[in-house]
């Protein structure tokens, strides 16, 4: 989803921290790093606007659909404490600090979850994560062009004919 992905590189560049997409195959970053996953997309509140402008060889028609998505982040740090404050910083730019660049790109944040312990017990040590959830609503538009016809041909079939 390129929206989340301009969403990635901005919070990485704000925050100089490495945020890779979770559940991928390939070597893991030096720690602290962050995960995100989109974990739904769906579609938000209203119905579907459409939109037509005529054009001199189409029309052209406009859908828009507010959307909602929840992300999900993971925080891997060096410690517990240390992965919990990298947490809270990156949860803070959903709160303030990205607002403008989430306006910019007309993103709400319509929800954040608290920072919680997602510290999970693997063989024989721990792995040290803190995590939150965010929730964006977004207008998803859809552009194409409808060619006109020419002419039309028919038939007029009338009864006993």
């Amino acid at each position: 989803m390129k929206l989340v992905k301009l969403i990635r590189n901005q919070l990485a560049t704000d925050t100089d921290l490495t945020i890779i997409r979770a559940d991928q195959p390939g070597d893991l970053p030096k720690l602290p790093y962050a995960t995100y996953k989109v974990i739904g997309d769906r579609k938000g509140v209203g119905q579907e606007d459409v939109s037509h402008i005529n054009k001199p060889d189409a029309l052209s028609e406009t859908r828009t659909q507010e959307r909602n998505s929840t992300i999900s982040f993971n925080i891997y740090g060096t410690s517990h404490d240390n992965a919990y404050e990298v947490a809270t910083q990156l949860r803070k730019w959903f709160e303030w600090g990205g607002s403008l660049f989430l306006e910019d790109i007309n993103v709400a944040v319509v929800d954040l979850t608290d920072v919680t312990n997602r510290t999970t017990f693997l063989l024989d040590s721990y792995d040290e994560k803190w995590g939150f959830d965010v929730i964006i609503r977004y207008l998803d538009i859809d552009e194409h062009d409808v060619d006109y016809f020419d002419k039309v041909e028919y038939e007029i079939i009338r009864d006993g004919e």
